[in-house]
C-alpha cells in the first residue's frame, strides 16, 4: 500500500520498475503478436511507460499501478497498429498496385491478353499498309471524316475543308470499302500462312 502523503508521481516511479520487470516478457508477447514486429512491441512499451510518469496519476495500490500501466502500454499498442496499417497503404506505389493486381490473375488470363495485343497491333500493321495503298483523294477523305474528324460530322467536316459534302461522301465510302476489301483479304492469308491466329483460332486448332 502507498503512503497517503507521499507525491502520486514518486509513488509510480517507486514500483515502476519492478511491474515492469515482472510482467514485460508476457506484454512484448503480446504486443508483438498483434504488431508483427519486436522493435515495435519495446517501443510501445517506452512509449506508455512516458505517457503513464507524464501524467503522474495518483494511484492508491501497486496493482492499481499494474492496471494503469496495461491499459495505456494496449492503448498504445492500437494506436502503433492503425499507424503503421495507414503507412502500409500509402506506402505501396500506384505502379505496384497494377502489378500486384496482374500477378493475381492466372497464368492462362495473362497469356490470353498478351495473344490479344499481338493481335491487335497485328490488325493496326494492316490498316496502315491499306491506307497507304488507297488512292490519293480516297485516302484524304477517310483520314478527315474517320481518323481526325473530331466527332465532326461530313457536312461540317467538308465545310471546313472546302470539299462539298456528297464528294467528301462518296470518297470516303469509296475507301473504306476499298480499305475494307484489304483488310478481309490479308488476314485471309495471314490465317492460311498461320501468320495471323486469332484466340478463337487457336483454341479450335487445339481442340481439332
Amino acid at each position: 500500500m502507498f503512503r497517503e502523503n507521499a507525491p502520486p508521481g514518486e509513488d509510480i516511479r517507486s514500483v515502476l520498475g519492478s511491474i515492469i520487470d515482472r510482467n514485460s516478457s508476457k506484454w512484448l508477447r503480446f504486443i508483438a503478436a498483434i504488431l508483427k514486429n519486436e522493435a515495435d512491441a519495446e517501443d510501445v512499451i517506452q512509449e506508455a511507460v512516458r505517457r503513464v510518469l507524464v501524467r503522474n496519476k495518483s494511484l492508491s495500490s501497486h496493482e492499481q499501478v499494474k492496471k494503469y500501466l496495461g491499459r495505456a502500454i494496449g492503448n498504445t499498442a492500437l494506436e502503433l497498429y492503425h499507424r503503421r496499417k495507414r503507412e502500409r497503404q500509402y506506402q505501396i506505389p500506384i505502379k505496384e498496385h497494377l502489378l500486384l493486381l496482374a500477378n493475381s490473375r492466372s497464368p492462362h488470363a495473362r497469356l490470353e491478353e498478351r495473344e490479344i495485343a499481338e493481335y491487335r497491333e497485328q490488325l493496326l500493321q494492316m490498316l496502315q499498309e491499306g491506307l497507304l495503298l488507297l488512292p490519293q483523294k480516297q485516302k484524304e477523305a477517310v483520314r478527315l471524316t474517320i481518323l481526325e474528324s473530331c466527332g465532326q460530322s461530313i457536312r461540317d467536316v467538308g465545310i471546313n475543308c472546302g470539299i462539298p459534302y456528297s464528294t467528301l461522301r462518296h470518297r470516303s465510302k469509296q475507301g473504306l470499302r476499298m480499305l475494307r476489301r484489304f483488310l478481309v483479304r490479308r488476314m485471309r492469308e495471314r490465317i492460311q500462312n498461320s501468320e495471323l491466329r486469332t484466340p478463337d483460332h487457336k483454341k479450335q486448332g487445339l481442340n481439332s
